[in-house]
């Protein structure tokens, strides 16, 4: 089923996302990363892992599908560039709780809904069933058998390359669902609480007045009556006060969300016009998982020197205090422009952080500017890795987030031939 290209019925993309999940929580818990996640995911969850345990912080989350809209996932977009991949943009949505700990102290929880976005890649013509040697005990083993273990020795054996991929992800908190949770407790505060004063207000006036006197005969009349009037009359303005907060409540988040919300229109009708002029099998989704991953590789990067994933002007990590950053699910298009074979795209990120500050943790709304660029004639590449490189030189292939020259003929890698790299990066 297909509708406003979204693909209800993807069982192997729901499978692949609830899977990288399991993962992906094992990941906070253990520092294991994630068998489904592609070279470059699980170098940027390294890099992150060291952070949070430089700090001392132990982060747990779970993710919980009992109330997810969709039990399947939803696959939103297909990119199908002129490689060997293609890549499902899938989405599905969790229940997540975190809970932060710092030296094993307890220090921030919190629950809410996401919509839960991965970039799933598959290699077209791949032969998993392959036969192979296994390289423990020399039996021929299909390549797909030497994942679950050797037939003859048990040995299991990750093989990094083998496709489908989770090659970028990034999930977004479900606005509605913060609405959905304060309508019936809000609700009910406000009808109480107008009982309450509505009943009372008519109990003290009519003692006041002298029309209740303990010992008369109407006594336990009047009373109830006081209690029938202060339920009616307070269930109906209590209800109408709710309405009215509510109503005002939304109105104030309409109009904070104006301000993102025309920036962020037009980043995701213009940019695509833009981009599919240089590559039409551009796609935005794609784009902002490429972006989010190379921003977690500046933030959780202590050094700049050897990173391959920046290619612009000398500086430092300003961001250490980081251990944590979420997409809000807003950005805000700048600029792009063209110069030679290079098009630089310069764009605003919206972010939620968490940092470390003398032993507590504090979240706190930010705003990145990140300038990527990328050779325009570079034909798109899904499977590429910043972790396996081919020098252009010499053809040697090389770990580049280890080193920025190739270590066989000393020649300088640049990314940006290969894929986007980023040339500015700070906090606005």
């Amino acid at each position: 089923m297909d509708l406003f290209n979204l693909t209800f019925n993807n069982n192997e993309n729901t499978e692949i996302v609830d899977k990288f999940i399991d993962e992906y929580a094992q990941w906070h818990n253990t520092g294991k990363t994630p068998d489904m996640g592609s070279l470059d995911v699980n170098y940027t969850l390294e890099l992150q892992k060291k952070r949070l345990d430089e700090n001392n912080v132990r982060k747990e989350v779970v993710f919980d599908t009992k109330e997810s809209s969709f039990k399947q996932a939803l696959k939103c977009f297909t990119v199908t560039d002129r490689g060997d991949y293609k890549s499902d943009v899938a989405c599905k949505d969790y229940k997540v709780t975190e809970t932060f700990f710092v030296n094993n102290k307890k220090k921030k929880k919190r629950k809410n809904k996401r919509n839960f976005y991965a970039t799933i890649t598959r290699l077209l013509n791949q032969n998993a069933g392959g036969a192979v040697a296994c390289p423990n005990c020399g039996a021929i083993s299909d390549v797909q058998d030497l994942l679950t273990g050797c037939k003859s020795c048990g040995t299991r054996f990750i093989i990094d390359d083998l496709f489908p991929k989770v090659t970028n992800f990034y999930h977004i908190k479900d606005e509605a669902d913060l609405i959905r949770k304060i309508l019936k407790p809000s609700m009910l505060i406000c009808v109480l609480g107008m009982i309450a004063t509505v009943m009372s207000y008519s109990l003290i006036s009519n003692i006041n007045n002298g029309n209740i006197v303990q010992g008369s005969d109407d006594f336990v009349f009047q009373i109830v009556q006081c209690v029938i009037v202060g339920l009616i009359y307070g269930t109906v303005s209590g209800y109408i006060l709710w309405a009215a907060f509510i109503l005002i409540w939304m109105m104030i988040g309409a109009i904070k969300s104006l301000f993102l919300l025309g920036p962020h229109v037009r980043a995701k009708t213009q940019l695509p016009k833009v981009m599919r002029q240089i590559d039409p099998n551009f796609s935005y989704e794609f784009f902002i998982g490429k972006v989010i991953n190379l921003m977690k590789l500046m933030i959780f990067s202590d050094d700049y020197t050897n990173l391959a994933a920046y290619d612009g002007k000398p500086m430092q990590n300003t961001f250490k205090d980081i251990v944590d950053i979420s997409y809000d699910g807003t950005v805000r298009y700048n600029t792009l422009k063209t110069d030679g074979n290079y098009c630089y795209v310069d764009i605003t990120v919206y972010t939620t952080v968490t940092k470390v500050d003398g032993g507590a943790l504090k979240s706190s709304k930010e705003k990145f500017r990140v300038v990527v660029c990328k050779n325009i004639h570079t034909i798109a590449n899904a499977g590429f890795s910043i972790k396996k490189v081919s020098c252009k030189s010499c053809g040697g292939s090389f770990d580049a987030t280890r080193e920025h020259n190739c270590p066989y003929c000393g020649n300088p890698y640049h990314l940006g031939n290969d894929d986007w790299v980023v040339i500015e990066f700070n906090k606005e």
